[in-house]
Parts: C-alpha cells; structure tokens; sequence
C-alpha cells in the first residue's frame, strides 16, 4: 500500500523499500548497487533529449553504440546475478528476481515468451538491456532486432548466433570507471508507481548504469571526424587518453546543454554556496561524487571523485555554473592519480 507523505503527495512504501535496500552501498549522494556498481537517476525526457544532444554534438547516429554500450554494461551487472547461490528451482528462482530488478530500476515491466518491453527508456538502450537478460537466461549469443510499435511498447525478435557467452572487455585507461566495495551508506529515494516504472515528486525517471555512459564514450572514440568543431572551445583536458577524449568531450558538452536547456533554476548567492547548489542539484540524482574547493576572481574550483559517475557530474556542473551565472563557460579538467581537478571561467575572460 502506498503511503500518503503529505496532502500533494504519494509514496509507495514497498517500492521504496526495495529500491533503497537494492541500492544499499550509496553513501554522499552517490547511488551504488549492492554489487558495487555506480548509477544515476535520469528522468524520462531527459534520457531522450541528451541523446539527441549527443547525437548533435557526434555528428553521426549513435543508436548503435547506445545498443552495444547498453547491452555490454548490463550483462556485466547480470554477471553478479548469475553467480548467486539460489538453492533448488535456481533459474526459476533468477528469473523471479531479475523481474523485480527491472522493476526496481524503473524500466517497466517486459514478457519474456512474447518477447516485448513496455517501457518509458529509449527504445535502443532498452533494447540492450533486455538482450543481455535473454542471453543470461539461454546461456549463448543472439542477435536482437526491435521494433517500437506505440510510444511505450517494444517488440523483439531475437536469431541464435550459437556462440557462447563471455563478459564483455574491461574499458582501457579509463582510471575513473570501477565499482565499489563500500557499503557504509543508504538510499533513502521515495518512489511514487506508476502504470509503467515509477516517479519522483512527479516527475518520472529511471535509474542507468553509469558504465553505460563509459562505454558510450569508448565505442565512439574512433568516430571523430564528424564531430561539431565549436564544442572543443569549451573544453580543455589533461591527462586523459587522447583516443576517446574527443568522445568524451561530447558527453560532457551534451551534459553542460541537457541542464543548461531545462528549466532548473539555479541560486548562486555572494558567498558561493557551492555546497548547497551541489546538495540539491546533484547528489538527489546519484551524482555526489563531486566537492567544491575554493573560488578565485577568474574561476570556480572543483574536486570530482574518479568514480564511474564523473563525467555526468562534470558536464552538469558546467551546466549549473552556466545557468547560475547567465553566460557560457570554459572547462578546465585534469586527470592525476587521485581525482579530476575541475576549473570554471567564464569563456569570454578566457578569449
């Protein structure tokens, strides 16, 4: 039964129950699996609206490497699943459990025998997902082709390709992406259900796996050539593997648009209440893994954590700073041993 919080709003309590103790490792407005694996909190337009940024900013369709990179990041989260110690009528047992994930993570619910998904996740990413959970459940490859007949349902067909299964590649040189073993946290998310996944104060999201992300980056990192020249202008990275720091470079600028496009509205006051911007815009949404520094008369300095969530929390912050402040910025980033060092100016002091 759901709970009634106060006369505007309801929460269901079950849900919400079963979302934070499936996100039990989250601590400092991170969103941590009990796997160890990084996520995010995406509301349902804005998942669609950063692809079309990104897509923009590329200079190519993506829905392959939204495909791949949804698919591969997905299967190694299953891996974890796999291995459990289930006891007798194990498969059975693993297939009541992944239906409960799928719920937890807002995606909708799917039928298995009819092959189809409905959903409020992009139709690709989606797709991806739900292949990697087939292939759990066979036990070897297929290929999956999907059609979206309404807004909210998809239908696959899948070919048997007869070859076994073997986890994806780990991401080279990509010191920012791992998971966790920290367990000293708690998800305290209010979940409100809905007819397909559920909603928060209203609004309605899902959670994605941050490697997601990653891989994104890692797939496009050959396909340079198309890329828009004018977003190079807002960003300068050091220390990062020159193959995909163009890709990334998209990914963030897409991040810095998606925000900087909404409706947000952001308060910087006098004193720079950093902390409390951070507080409210970011760790609500799995992307904590950020601190603020200090200010200078040309810039404001952040500390971002290499964890599988930075580069979604460096181009949000670009974003914010770039609403809070009304102009465009330029980005400083630094890639050492320990973290990214992130500096905001404003573009036109720079120039």
């Amino acid at each position: 039964m759901p709970i009634i919080d106060d006369e505007n709003q309801l929460y269901d309590l079950e849900l919400s129950k079963k979302f934070n103790s499936h996100f039990g490792n989250s601590a400092d407005g991170r969103l941590i699996d009990n796997f160890g694996n990084f996520w995010y909190i995406s509301q349902e337009h804005d998942l669609s609206n950063f692809i079309s940024l990104l897509e923009e900013n590329i200079g190519i369709p993506i829905g392959r490497f939204l495909h791949n990179s949804a698919a591969d990041s997905f299967e190694l989260i299953l891996d974890s699943v796999k291995n459990m110690k289930l006891g007798f009528f194990s498969n059975k047992k693993r297939r009541k459990l992944l239906k409960e994930y799928w719920e937890i993570y807002g995606w909708g619910y799917y039928d298995s025998k009819a092959h189809s998904i409905t959903t409020n996740v992009y139709s690709s990413i989606i797709s991806g997902f739900y292949l990697s959970l087939i292939e759990l459940d066979q036990g070897f490859r297929s290929k999956i082709q999907w059609r979206q007949v309404k807004d909210n349902l998809i239908i696959c067909e899948f070919n048997d390709l007869n070859k076994s299964l073997s986890l994806p590649q780990s991401l080279p040189n990509m010191p920012w992406v791992k998971s966790t073993n920290n367990s000293a946290g708690v998800s305290n998310h209010l979940l409100e259900k809905q007819e397909i996944g559920w909603s928060i104060e209203g609004k309605t999201s899902f959670v994605i796996p941050c490697d997601m992300i990653n891989r994104i980056i890692f797939n496009a990192g050959g396909y340079i050539d198309n890329i828009k020249k004018s977003v190079f202008e807002f960003w300068t990275l050091e220390g990062v593997d020159k193959r995909f720091s163009s890709s990334l470079i998209c990914i963030l600028q897409s991040c810095k648009e998606l925000f900087t496009a909404s409706d947000v509205f952001v308060y910087l006051n006098d004193s720079n209440n950093w902390d409390s911007i951070i507080e409210s815009h970011l760790k609500p949404f799995g992307l904590g893994s950020i601190k603020y520094l200090s200010s200078t008369e040309k810039a404001d300095i952040f500390e971002v954590s290499l964890e599988s969530n930075a580069p979604l929390i460096i181009g949000k912050i670009a974003g914010i700073w770039e609403r809070a402040h009304g102009k465009k910025c330029r980005c400083f980033i630094e890639l050492n041993e320990n973290n990214f060092t992130l500096s905001i100016e404003s573009l036109l002091s720079y120039n």
